[in-house]
């Protein structure tokens, strides 16, 4: 799956940090979405992160072969079981292509360093 995020957003609370990529224009209906979240509150150090593709029926705890955040795009890649469980064979690759400021896109990857902390998937190319 590909799409434009025309819309993404990131921030960090004092108890989770949170990313999306969406594209609610092309069809408000059923946009196209990808998150990302993880707890950083004390106490949660070891916690995993978290990812949806489109909707929670679509969402898992770890799972992906890796993430690579660029300047203008974010790409992950399921690992087997994970596209086995959501059943959709196009979830096994996204990228979400996206055109932020300086500014936004380095509260984007500070975001980002918070949710993967820790896990090698994790990749900035």
């Amino acid at each position: 799956m590909k799409f434009t995020a025309t819309y993404t957003d990131a921030y960090t609370t004092s108890i989770t940090a949170n990313a999306m990529f969406a594209d609610p224009e092309s069809s408000p209906d059923q946009p196209s979405v990808l998150s990302f979240s993880r707890p950083i509150e004390p106490g949660f150090e070891d916690s995993a992160y978290y990812f949806e593709i489109n909707d929670q029926s679509y969402g898992n705890y770890q799972g992906l072969e890796y993430i690579r955040l660029g300047r203008n795009r974010v790409e992950i890649k399921l690992e087997p079981h994970v596209i086995k469980k959501f059943g959709v064979e196009d979830f096994a690759e996204v990228t979400a292509e996206f055109d932020l400021d300086d500014t936004k896109y380095q509260t984007l990857i500070e975001t980002m360093r918070r949710i993967f902390n820790g896990f090698d998937e994790y990749q900035e190319v």
